[in-house]
């Protein structure tokens, strides 16, 4: 299987430039839930995949890739990736 981490990149990079706070991190401490930039670049993820939200949730939380790209400890669950 190809390695995952230039799409992830990718996604991560384009949602970057599609908001307001491009430098705020993942998932910053003391604050509930993602930055922007990090709930688009998982629903561009989502989409590459197409995978349900249980599916996408579960490869989410066993990529390493994605977690050290996006710099993050776990994904989002997959009731909020659906709300998303």
């Amino acid at each position: 299987m190809r390695s995952k981490r230039p799409i992830i990149r990718q996604c991560k990079n384009l949602a970057k430039q599609h908001v307001d706070n491009p430098d705020e991190p993942a998932a910053p401490d003391g604050a509930s839930g993602f930055a922007e930039w990090a709930q688009i670049a998982f629903i561009l993820l989502h989409a590459e995949l197409d995978k349900d939200f249980r599916e996408t949730e579960a490869w989410f939380n066993d990529s390493r890739a994605i977690r050290e790209e996006l710099n993050i400890d776990k994904s989002p669950d997959h009731t909020t990736l659906c709300r998303w």
